[in-house]
């Protein structure tokens, strides 16, 4: 798996009938089209949710609701054992007021945004070497990826 290909899914929150009233707040909130972000290797997702309430993987079934970016060169072996060290951590609740009011980052609980960020990050992501993973949001992050900021 080392320096292989991921792909980044973000939940489109905007014009969703999906979309929990949690997810348009969070969207509305960080001022754009997601409030959610999971990581895609082979045929899994991999990420924390509000609806899952920790860091969990599942199966991923692609639907209209989400758009991809696919990153080259990631070291899967290292996000994979950020899972393993990770998986079953609870969802970072007061994390998310981090957005609102100064919160203290805290390393047994996370959100989804700040746990794709870190694998990311850890796994070779130039992007976000120089980015706090607690100070991002799914739309920040689709912007740093797509954008370069």
């Amino acid at each position: 798996m080392n320096g292989g290909r991921l792909t980044i899914a973000f939940y489109k929150a905007k014009n969703n009938k999906n979309a929990t009233f949690i997810d348009k707040v969070i969207a509305w909130w960080t001022n754009g089209d997601y409030s959610h972000v999971e990581l895609i290797i082979d045929d899994s997702m991999y990420s924390t949710s509000p609806r899952d309430g920790k860091v969990r993987a599942k199966k991923h079934t692609p639907d209209n609701n989400w758009d991809y970016i696919n990153i080259d060169n990631i070291n899967t072996d290292v996000v994979f054992d950020f899972f393993m060290m990770t998986q079953d951590k609870k969802y970072d609740w007061l994390g998310i007021f981090g957005f609102v009011i100064p919160t203290k980052d805290r390393t047994n609980h996370w959100f989804c945004s700040e746990w794709v960020s870190n694998a990311l990050k850890i796994s070779g992501c130039k992007k976000l070497f120089t980015k706090n993973p607690s100070k991002l949001s799914p739309n920040d992050l689709y912007k740093i990826l797509t954008q370069g900021e």
